[in-house]
């Protein structure tokens, strides 16, 4: 048995805007997005570099959701070299969010890192690192739709017996999905 997290944290540059007091997130239609008062520290690089090393130190695998401004911050961090066992996996989303800028943001990266005893091909399915996913829209700002996490616990490596946290509860999508996946594993 392995132990495996998805994290998928509040973005860096965006958790005040989104999470914070007085920030303008909200939750389609459905009110305000959850408000965390200590939301801005995320919008800076330590939690993030400090959550990457609880992670290598406490867990066999993982998934980290970021976003394109994030992604600078973990890069600084970790090795994306073939034998370093990360993974850099892009989950498109053909409709996306409009925004301000003229180019429109339809991709989100997934930073992966794969434990050494489920990395070939022998042990485990073949599979791409780009996924096409639409945004459920299910209340909840930046909420993660169930074939997102299917295909983490997939790149993974994860087994319907192996231990599978949570890092950041949210709206509880990610552990509902975990546990629809050890059902239909």
């Amino acid at each position: 048995m392995a132990k495996f997290a998805i994290a998928d944290p509040p973005y860096y540059g965006k958790a005040r805007r989104w999470y914070g007091e007085g920030g303008c997130g909200y939750g389609y239609g459905k009110g305000q997005a959850d408000n965390h008062p200590e939301a801005h520290i995320w919008d800076t690089p330590e939690p993030h570099i400090e959550m990457i090393k609880h992670l290598e130190a406490n867990y066999d695998g993982f998934a980290i959701a970021t976003s394109v401004r994030g992604l600078n911050v973990y890069l600084q961090e970790i090795d994306l070299k073939p034998a370093s066992g990360y993974r850099l996996c892009i989950w498109h989303k053909p409709i996306s969010a409009p925004s301000a800028s003229r180019i429109r943001n339809a991709y989100e990266p997934t930073i992966i890192y794969v434990h050494p005893e489920r990395r070939g091909y022998k042990s485990h399915a073949r599979m791409d690192d780009i996924k096409t996913i639409k945004i459920k829209r299910n209340g909840f700002i930046g909420s993660k739709p169930k074939e997102w996490v299917w295909w983490v616990l997939d790149l993974m490596g994860a087994e319907k017996q192996d231990q599978i946290d949570d890092l950041f509860i949210g709206s509880g999508a990610v552990t509902k999905a975990i546990n629809e996946w050890r059902i239909n594993a």
